[in-house]
C-alpha cells in the first residue's frame, strides 16, 4: 500500500528548498505528480483556512483542496488545479 497523495504544508520558500531535496526527488508521489504543496503565504485564501482554521474558513478548504488532490490523484502528472 502507499500514499494516494501528499500535502505539504511548508513555510514561505519552503517548496523550492523541498524541491530540491535529494530524498523528496526520489519519492514517489513526486515522480508521479501526486503530491500538494500549501505554501505559507497570508494572502492566499487556503493557506489562511488550514492555519487559521474556523467556522468561517471551513469552507475553503473543501472548495480550494478538494480539487487540488483530485489533480494529483487523476494518474495525469501534469494535471494540477
Amino acid at each position: 500500500m502507499y500514499q494516494q497523495a501528499l500535502v505539504w504544508f511548508p513555510a514561505k520558500g519552503g517548496s523550492a528548498k523541498l524541491k530540491a531535496d535529494p530524498l523528496y526527488k526520489n519519492l514517489r508521489v513526486r515522480t508521479e505528480g501526486r503530491d500538494v504543496f500549501v505554501e505559507e503565504n497570508y494572502d492566499h485564501q487556503l493557506y489562511g483556512a488550514t492555519s487559521f482554521v474556523s467556522v468561517l474558513s471551513l469552507p475553503i478548504v473543501p472548495d480550494q483542496l478538494v480539487p487540488k488532490l483530485a489533480a494529483a490523484v487523476d494518474g495525469n502528472p501534469p494535471t494540477s488545479a
